[in-house]
C-alpha cells in the first residue's frame, strides 16, 4: 500500500508508529491508524451527513468494522478536511477498517507507539470540554423521572437524589464573568483560559504534562432528532511524556474527554 502522505498530521503520526530506538517502552497492543476518504463517485451521496449528522457519521464509520468479533465501539476518529474542502476522516481503531462496499479509500498501517519518559511531542486534539457536577434534584424532578419509567413500562426504584450535570467549561467561564468583567475579555481570550485550564487538570491523569497550548475554534452543534448538544475545542501545541504507559494506553488508544461518538478526544501526536 502507497503510504506516502501530503497530510502533516497523517504524515507525522505514521512517521511516530515506526520509530523505534533503544531503550523504549512498548505496549504490544495491535490498534490500527487510518486515513479514510469517501470515493469521489459516493461524495455527493454523503455531502450532507459529513456537514450536518455527525451521529449518523459515526454510525457509518462504525460499518467499517463488522468483522469485528465484539459489538463494542472501540475506535477513535476525528474528521477535518484536505486541501481541496473535501472530508478526510483519521481513525485509530483495535480492528483494521474495511469498506465492503468500496464508499471509502482507506489507508492504514500498524500503530506501535514507543515513547520513553521525557519525550516532547507535537499534538493537536479536538475535544469536548465539559465539567462534571452535581445538584439537588427537585420534586418536580423526581415526578417526571417517575413518570417517564412507568411510560416505559418500568419497576418502580429509588430515584438518586443527586443529579449529574455537564458543564461546558468555555460558557460556564463567560457566564461566571461579571457584566463589565466579561467585557475585558474576547472569545478567544476565553476559549484559550477555559480551555487550557481544562486540558490541564487532564494531563497528568493521562501521563504527560503540556509545554505549551493553544486552545481555539469552539463551536456549538445541536443535534435535533437526539436531543444532543455539545461543544467542540481544537487544541494545538507540545506536550512531554511523564508516564509512557499510561499516555499510551489511556490517552493515545481511549482519547480525552467525552463525546468520543462525535469525533471528539482522539489525541493525535507527531514527533518533533
Amino acid at each position: 500500500m502507497d503510504m506516502k502522505c501530503k497530510c502533516a498530521t497523517y504524515r507525522y503520526s505514521a512517521r511516530l508508529a515506526v520509530l523505534s530506538r533503544a531503550p523504549f517502552m512498548c505496549w504490544e497492543v495491535d490498534m490500527y491508524f487510518s486515513r479514510v476518504r469517501v470515493s469521489p463517485v459516493h461524495l455527493q451521496q454523503f455531502a450532507k451527513l459529513f456537514q450536518y449528522n455527525h451521529y449518523q457519521l459515526h454510525q457509518l464509520l462504525w460499518k467499517l468494522f463488522q468483522d469485528k468479533p465484539d459489538d463494542k465501539r472501540d475506535f477513535l476518529f476525528r474528521q477535518d478536511s484536505d486541501k481541496q474542502g473535501l472530508p478526510v476522516f483519521y481513525l485509530l481503531s483495535k480492528y483494521p477498517p474495511i469498506s465492503i462496499d468500496h464508499s471509502f479509500i482507506i489507508e492504514t498501517k500498524s500503530y506501535h507507539p514507543q515513547l520513553r519518559t521525557g519525550d516532547t511531542l507535537g499534538f493537536s486534539l479536538r475535544a469536548n470540554p465539559v465539567e462534571q457536577s452535581s445538584r439537588a434534584r427537585t420534586a418536580e424532578e423526581n415526578a417526571v423521572l417517575r413518570e417517564q419509567r412507568r411510560a416505559k413500562g418500568l419497576r418502580e426504584k429509588e430515584i438518586l437524589p443527586q443529579k449529574r450535570i455537564h458543564h461546558d467549561v468555555v460558557m460556564h467561564l463567560k457566564k461566571s464573568l461579571g457584566e463589565e468583567e466579561r467585557h475585558l475579555y474576547s472569545q478567544a481570550e476565553l476559549e484559550q483560559k477555559a480551555g487550557e485550564r481544562w486540558l490541564q487538570e487532564r494531563a497528568e491523569k493521562n501521563g504527560f504534562r503540556l509545554l505549551s497550548v493553544t486552545a481555539q475554534g469552539y463551536l456549538q452543534h445541536h443535534f435535533k432528532k437526539r436531543q444532543i448538544k455539545i461543544s467542540t475545542l481544537d487544541y494545538d501545541g507540545v506536550l512531554q511524556i511523564t508516564d509512557p504507559e499510561l499516555f499510551v494506553t489511556k490517552a493515545l488508544y481511549r482519547g480525552i474527554g467525552r463525546s468520543k461518538a462525535f469525533g471528539c478526544g482522539f489525541l493525535m501526536i507527531r514527533r518533533i
